[in-house]
């Protein structure tokens, strides 16, 4: 059965939000992922420098 919604296609702006907001998403994932590893690697790199 054929969706009711395939009718109206999106307009420009809700597409252009919801690529933003991936976007988003994603880049606040690997600025998470980021920090996480830098604290768990930088005590044993300072560690190392004494």
């Amino acid at each position: 059965m054929v969706s009711p919604f395939r009718g109206f296609p999106e307009p420009h702006s809700v597409k252009l939000r919801r690529i933003c907001l991936a976007q988003a998403a994603v880049c606040l994932s690997a600025l998470t992922s980021t920090a996480v590893l830098l604290s768990r690697l930088l005590p044993s790199v300072g560690s190392g420098l004494n």
